[in-house]
């Protein structure tokens, strides 16, 4: 769930419990006035019956007026007292309501905490990784020559008069050696 969406379900839980709190009002008001009515018409109806204790004497008619006085006070304590105990277990639930809200508000904060945090650490850049020394490359091959050098002739050192003789041919060492040096490369 993203950021804007767990914002709107705060704010519409938010408006609910507002939404039950006002309704609460409106029933605990409706409740008085329905109780106020009923004490009305009892009253009423006490009046009415009185007509008929009227032919006792004067002390006994107002000792029962007493009475229906104390009767109404009684009446009217008992149902304050009733509504008070229906508008505290009201707001009893409404209290649960509302801690319940605000747990899952708090909750929902957390979570969008750690999703930032995260989101924070995702989007930090990476810290290039430190440069190797530089090592200068290995200088380049020195290239071979296309041909091997042709070995110069050598001087004849011999005289003439063994030139009868058959020559032996002498191998020049260091022709070689330059040679297989120049083949293993």
């Amino acid at each position: 769930m993203n950021e804007w969406a767990q914002t709107a379900t705060l704010q519409q839980q938010l408006a609910a419990v507002e939404e039950l709190k006002r309704a609460l009002r409106e029933r605990a008001e409706a409740v008085a006035a329905r109780e106020r009515e009923l004490i009305e018409l009892h009253r009423k109806l006490s009046e009415r019956l009185e007509p008929a204790a009227a032919g006792s004497s004067p002390r006994e008619q107002e000792l029962a007026a007493a009475i229906r006085a104390a009767e109404e006070r009684e009446r009217e304590a008992a149902a304050e007292l009733a509504l008070a105990e229906a508008e505290r277990a009201r707001l009893e639930e409404r209290e649960r309501t509302v801690h319940d809200v605000e747990r899952e508000l708090a909750r929902l904060r957390v979570q969008l905490q750690d999703e930032r945090a995260s989101l924070a650490r995702d989007l930090e850049p990476v810290p290039d990784p430190e440069p190797e020394p530089a090592v200068p490359p290995p200088p380049a091959p020195t290239p071979l020559p296309a041909h091997p050098p042709a070995p110069e002739p050598e001087p004849e050192l011999e005289p003439a008069a063994d030139a009868t003789e058959e020559k032996l041919p002498v191998p020049k060492p260091a022709v070689r050696a330059s040679a297989s040096r120049a083949r293993r490369r």
